[in-house]
C-alpha cells in the first residue's frame, strides 16, 4: 500500500467519497525502469478495480516488473502511453482474467524485453475494449486470447522486434494476435516482424490490418493470416509473407474483401531467406468456402508466385479482383 494523495471529507454515512483516479505511484512505483515497481503496480491495478476509480499514469513513466501483473475484475484504466517492461522471465507482461463486463484499457506500451513469451495474455474476457496498444520484442505472443466473447481491439502496433539472427536469443516463431474464442473485433492494426501475424482459431472480424516484416530471416514459413476458423478479412495487408492466407480446415467459411497482398522480392537479397510465396496455402480439401472479393494482390515474379499449393483450388473470386504475378490465379 502506499499514502493517498491527502485527507478527503467524508459522506453523512462515514464512506469517503469516490476517488476521481489513482496512479501507480500513490502506491509508491518510481517508474524509471530501473526500481522493480511490481508491486506498486499491482496494488494501483487491486485498488482501482475494487474503487472503481479511473487508473491513470505519466506518459513518462516506465514500469520495470519482475512479475506478470493480474487483471482480476472491471478496470478502467488509460496510462497515457506509459510503458509496462518485463525485468525478469515471465509468460505474460499482464494477464486478464476476469468474467466482469466493459474493462477498457487504452494507451499502453509493454515491452517483453525479449523476457516475457506474452506481453498482454487474456485468460477470459467479455466485452472488454483494448485501444491504443503498442508492444514489443515478445518471445511468443504479442496478444493471446484464450476464453471470452466480444472484445474489441483497435488502434494497435505490434512489433516482434526480433534481431536478424533468430539464434540470438529471440524466439523463431513470434505470432502477433493469437486467438482462441469468437466474436471478437480487430481494427486498424500494424503488425511488423511476426512470424505469424494473426493466427485465427474462432470465428472473427478483421480490419485494416497490416501485417510487414523487413526481416530476412523471418520470412521462410512465415503466415500473414493462419485461418484454423471461419473469419471475415476486410482491407486486410500481407506484405512480404511466404503464405498469405493458410486454411487449415475444410470448408472453412472465410470472407475476404478489399485485401491487399504485396511480396517485396526487391527489398532484401535473394539468399537472405526469400522463398517463393504463396496467396493460400490449403492444408485440406480444395479451399471451398473461401470468398475472395474487390481485392489487389500482387506476388513474385522471380521468384516464382503460386496462387495455390493445391491443384483446381476452388477459393471463390467473382472477377473483382486483380491478380499480378501469381502462377495459377484465375485469369479474367
Amino acid at each position: 500500500g502506499g499514502s493517498t494523495s491527502g485527507a478527503r471529507a467524508c459522506t453523512d454515512d462515514g464512506r469517503l467519497p469516490p476517488r476521481v483516479q489513482i496512479t501507480p505511484f500513490e502506491f509508491g512505483a518510481v517508474g524509471d525502469g530501473l526500481a522493480d515497481d511490481t508491486r506498486a503496480l499491482q496494488s494501483a491495478v487491486d485498488a482501482a478495480v475494487a474503487r472503481r476509480t479511473l487508473l491513470t499514469s505519466p506518459m513518462s513513466a516506465v514500469y520495470s516488473v519482475s512479475a506478470p501483473i493480474e487483471i482480476r475484475g472491471l478496470l478502467n484504466a488509460d496510462f497515457n502511453l506509459a510503458e509496462i517492461r518485463a525485468a525478469a522471465p515471465m509468460a505474460a507482461v499482464v494477464r486478464y482474467d476476469a468474467k466482469s463486463y466493459y474493462t477498457l484499457v487504452r494507451n499502453l506500451r509493454i515491452d517483453g524485453n525479449q523476457r516475457a513469451q506474452v506481453c498482454l495474455g487474456i485468460v477470459n474476457a467479455q466485452k472488454m475494449r483494448i485501444d491504443n496498444l503498442i508492444t514489443g520484442r515478445h518471445l511468443n505472443t504479442a496478444l493471446k486470447i484464450e476464453r471470452g466473447y466480444e472484445i474489441f481491439v483497435q488502434n494497435a502496433h505490434i512489433n516482434g522486434g526480433a534481431p536478424d539472427d533468430i539464434t540470438q536469443g529471440a524466439a523463431e516463431n513470434t505470432v502477433g494476435i493469437d486467438i482462441a474464442t469468437s466474436d471478437c473485433h480487430f481494427s486498424d492494426i500494424v503488425i511488423i516482424d511476426c512470424k505469424t501475424a494473426v493466427a485465427n482459431r474462432g470465428f472473427n472480424f478483421y480490419e485494416r490490418i497490416h501485417a510487414w516484416t523487413y526481416k530476412p530471416s523471418i520470412i521462410k514459413e512465415s503466415v500473414c493470416f493462419d485461418l484454423w476458423n471461419g473469419c471475415v478479412v476486410s482491407g486486410g495487408y500481407a506484405d512480404t509473407f511466404q503464405t498469405c492466407f493458410r486454411v487449415r480446415h475444410r470448408g472453412l467459411p472465410c470472407k475476404l474483401s478489399g485485401c491487399y497482398a504485396y511480396y517485396n522480392e526487391n527489398l532484401y537479397a535473394a539468399d537472405r531467406g526469400h522463398v517463393a510465396p504463396y496467396l493460400f496455402w490449403i492444408d485440406e480439401g480444395d479451399g471451398r468456402g473461401v470468398s475472395l472479393q474487390a481485392s489487389y494482390l500482387r506476388g513474385s515474379e522471380a521468384l516464382g508466385g503460386h496462387y495455390s499449393n493445391v491443384e483446381a483450388c476452388a477459393v471463390y473470386t467473382d472477377g473483382s479482383d486483380s491478380f499480378f504475378r501469381w502462377s495459377g490465379a484465375p485469369q479474367k
